[in-house]
C-alpha cells in the first residue's frame, strides 16, 4: 500500500499543502494523516473509516476520491463496488434471436414487472396514515417517536396563535451507504446539516467505544441498563457496540432502526456530506 500513500504525499508536496492544512480542514489527527502517506493502514478502525480518511483526504487537496478509492482497491485487490457505466458510444452484444440495438423479450416484460411494482408500492403508501422511518424494519412495530423528517419539526417548536408552527430548519437528510457498508459495520451519509448530534440509550450493559471527527474523547466503558449519551462531531462520528441489539439509536432528532436487531458487536458511522 506504500504506492498509494506516496501518491498523496506527493500530490499534497506539488499543491504546496501541509498535514496540518489537511488536519484542519478534515478533522482527521495528523498522525493519521502521516499513517496514510506511509501506507500503514492498519491504524485505522476498520476498512470503512479508512475509506473515509482516504476520501476525505483527497478532498481536501482537490483530487478525485473516487480515483483514490479505485488506486487503494487495485492495489489491494479487490472489486469496485459497483459495476462502472459504459464507455460512452460502445454498444452491448445483442441477445440471442434479437436485431443489434433492439430489445430482448425478456428486458420487456421487466419494464412492465417494474412498472406494475411501482404502482402497487405507490398505493401501499399512499393508504398509510404516516411515512415509515427509512431505517425501521418493515415489521408492526408501534411508530411511537420515531421522527419523519418530512413532516415533523423540531421538538423545541412552539405553535402559532393561528395553529401553524414556527419555521425550523431543515431536517438532516440520512442515507445508508451500501456500498461501504460491511457485515460488521453500517455507515450512514447525512447531509443537510453542519452538526451531527448522536444519542444513544441503552437498554441493557452495553459495552461501547467512540470516535468523534477521529478523536477518543472518553476511555472505552460500559453503558448501565438505561444510560443515555450524547455525542457531538461535525464531520465523523465512529461507534463500535459489543451489545448493539439494546442501543437505541437517534442522530439529529431521528431515530434509526435496525442496528439494534444485530446481536454481534458491530461498528456504526456516520459521515457528514
Amino acid at each position: 500500500m506504500k504506492e498509494v500513500g506516496e501518491f498523496l504525499k506527493n500530490s499534497r508536496q506539488d499543491r504546496q499543502i501541509t498535514l496540518g492544512e489537511i488536519s484542519e480542514r478534515t478533522k482527521i489527527q495528523q498522525h493519521y494523516l502521516e499513517a496514510l502517506e506511509q501506507g500503514d493502514f492498519g491504524k485505522f478502525h476498520g476498512e470503512v473509516y479508512l475509506k473515509g480518511a482516504l476520501r476525505s483526504y483527497a478532498e481536501s487537496i482537490g483530487l478525485d476520491p473516487g480515483e483514490v478509492l479505485e488506486l487503494y482497491r487495485s492495489r489491494k485487490g479487490e472489486a469496485a463496488p459497483v459495476d462502472m457505466p459504459e464507455a460512452a458510444g460502445e454498444k452491448k452484444a445483442a441477445l440471442p434471436g434479437t436485431i443489434q440495438g433492439e430489445r430482448g423479450p425478456s428486458f420487456i416484460y421487466a419494464i412492465v414487472v417494474a412498472v406494475l411494482l411501482l404502482a402497487a408500492g405507490g398505493y401501499w403508501l399512499a393508504s398509510r396514515d404516516s411515512l415509515r422511518n427509512p431505517f425501521e424494519p418493515r415489521d408492526p412495530e408501534s411508530q411511537t417517536g420515531v421522527v419523519d423528517p418530512e413532516n415533523s419539526g423540531s421538538p423545541d417548536q412552539e405553535n402559532r396563535g393561528d395553529g401553524e408552527k414556527e419555521p425550523g430548519p431543515a431536517a438532516a437528510d440520512i442515507e445508508l451507504s451500501p456500498a461501504e457498508s460491511t457485515a460488521r459495520e453500517t455507515v450512514f451519509s447525512v447531509s443537510n446539516t453542519e452538526q451531527l448530534e448522536l444519542k444513544l440509550t441503552s437498554g441493557e450493559p452495553c459495552w461501547i467505544k467512540a470516535l468523534m471527527d477521529g478523536r477518543e474523547q472518553f476511555e472505552p466503558r460500559n453503558l448501565g441498563e438505561g444510560e443515555e449519551l450524547a455525542l457531538s462531531a461535525s464531520e465523523t462520528i465512529w461507534i463500535r457496540l459489543g451489545n448493539p441489539r439494546s442501543i437505541r439509536l437517534i442522530l439529529n432528532g431521528i431515530e434509526l432502526k435496525g442496528i439494534g436487531g444485530k446481536r454481534e458487536p458491530h461498528n456504526v458511522l456516520f459521515v457528514r456530506k
